[in-house]
């Protein structure tokens, strides 16, 4: 214990020399928690909206998957029954619902645009994925509505109050089909390109107005309890379909998503190499503080060799000064950490990217985890800048060093 007072003690006789360190170590911590914060937050938001609008899982007729089929087989009421009554059978399901793509022309008498888009079985379910800009948003027993990307409204220069309808022309597979669907709001998806072609409408609209069969869909999205168990669920479900010798194959939120993928890859990249930077930053400048402070304690050390003091304990007196000084700067990092991230949450500063019509509101996610593996980066770095001014101090003759005392 008295070790330990002493270490303190040691370290607060040169208070600036400590402080420097100190809040070169701060600095550091607090830039990792900041960057792993956003990282985390982007990461999180990605998956999240991926798996609410699109499913964590993807099921469909083989041929829809295959990019040179010149012919997509659509699921029919026969074909959902089967799948249903296998996902029935699994308890992370939380829940599913058919998706059609739907693309073509749509307008008016005065002009028309390409749209691409989807209808939904349960549109309410993906409308709480989308920001609604204007109007009302579709519902689930809807028979002839739709909702126009922001953009694509605006392009048509639609009043929603006025209920107006547009005309569209689209191919199903069996021909060219006609219909109008009366546009009741806008959506943003948070992307300029996106927004200027893109419909969602409820799939009873589509069988009302295009007459198209009753219960066809070309997929299913499957929402999980656990998105981190897609893999394992979409594997099991190949599995049946390929020993039942059934014609569907399923797909899972990472095998539809890979720019958003490389997107988080690119933070997380992003975040290492911020990491090694720091790491060499920290290394070397407490390395050169620390050895700059021991040469000018010789005669300090020189009297404890003089008085019979253990190499060992000095050693270890050494060591003990960076671990206090290490986890002190770790514990204020924290709190200045998580301090921040509550301020700047409050605030709700935004942030836009390139191509983007909204912001998002800048947030931090700090998590246990990071905290301890940051914390344990500072600590082991820390050490290893000691190590080489230590071992110079304990190396050096007894004679060398008796002679500054």
């Amino acid at each position: 214990m008295n070790i330990i007072k002493l270490a303190w003690d040691n370290l607060w006789y040169n208070k600036t020399r400590t402080i420097l360190n100190m809040i070169l170590i701060i600095v550091s911590f607090v830039s990792l928690m900041m960057i792993s914060g956003y990282n985390n937050f982007s990461r999180e938001g990605i998956i999240t909206s991926i798996n609410a609008s699109g499913g964590s899982i993807v099921i469909a007729d083989k041929s829809y998957w295959d990019k040179q089929s010149e012919k997509i087989n659509m699921l029919n009421s026969n074909d959902f029954e089967i799948i249903y009554k296998q996902l029935d059978t699994i308890n992370e399901v939380n829940d599913y619902q058919k998706k059609l793509d739907i693309n073509g022309l749509v307008g008016n008498e005065n002009k028309s645009k390409f749209f691409s888009g989807y209808a939904y079985e349960k549109p309410s379910k993906i409308m709480s994925s989308v920001s609604l800009k204007a109007g009302t948003p579709i519902f689930d027993d809807d028979i002839d509505t739709m909702i126009l990307g922001k953009d694509l409204g605006e392009f048509f220069n639609i009043n929603y109050d006025d209920t107006p309808y547009l005309n569209l022309m689209t191919d199903f597979g069996e021909g060219i089909s006609l219909g109008s669907l009366m546009a009741v709001g806008s959506m943003s998806l948070n992307n300029s390109s996106a927004d200027a072609i893109t419909i969602y409408c409820p799939l009873n609209s589509v069988y009302e107005v295009f007459s198209f069969e009753y219960g066809n869909a070309h997929n299913l999205l499957v929402y999980l309890k656990d998105y981190q168990k897609a893999s394992e669920i979409k594997n099991s479900l190949n599995e049946y379909f390929n020993s039942e010798k059934l014609p569907y194959e399923a797909k899972d939120w990472k095998d539809l998503n890979e720019f958003l993928l490389s997107v988080i890859d690119m933070n997380t990249n992003n975040y290492l190499i911020a990491l090694f930077i720091l790491s060499i930053l920290v290394f070397v400048s407490v390395m050169q503080m620390l050895t700059t402070n021991f040469l000018e304690r010789l005669n300090e050390f020189g009297t404890m060799r003089a008085l019979g003091i253990n190499i060992k304990n000095v050693t270890l007196l050494l060591f003990l000064e960076i671990i206090i000084m290490a986890v002190l700067s770790s514990i204020i990092s924290i709190i200045i950490s998580y301090g921040a991230s509550s301020v700047l949450n409050t605030i709700g500063f935004t942030i836009k990217f390139p191509g983007a019509t909204d912001g998002y509101p800048l947030s931090l996610l700090l998590t246990l985890k990071d905290t301890v593996l940051i914390f344990i980066w500072v600590l082991s770095v820390s050490i290893l800048a000691g190590i080489y001014p230590i071992i110079k101090v304990i190396k050096m003759p007894i004679i060398e060093v008796i002679k500054y005392v």
